[in-house]
């Protein structure tokens, strides 16, 4: 059973907290609260069994869904994109 490792899963969470930055409407503290919601993502994505993309998105596009709505229109395709960079990348480790 394949999973993230501790690397990747950093990254996938730096990269959703980086994209509030260029969220306009938040003030400080808004930013701060979504930013504790994305950080608490980082365990169940550590667990996750046998990840792919399309799982990953949707599970935290539901976890998520406030932050979600804020991000701005062609940031969905980006997270897909690292999401498979990081699964095909764990397959290679994992053969």
């Amino acid at each position: 059973m394949s999973r993230f490792s501790k690397h990747d899963v950093s990254e996938i969470i730096d990269l959703l907290e980086n994209e509030l930055d260029s969220i306009r409407k938040l003030d400080r503290i808004e930013k701060m609260k979504m930013r504790s919601k994305i950080r608490k993502q980082t365990n169940w994505l550590l667990v996750f069994g046998n990840p792919t993309p399309e799982k990953i998105f949707k599970k935290l596009e539901g976890k998520l869904p406030d932050v979600f709505s804020l991000y701005p229109f062609g940031f969905s395709d980006t997270l897909k994109k690292v999401l498979k960079e990081k699964v095909a990348d764990m397959q290679k480790m994992a053969t």
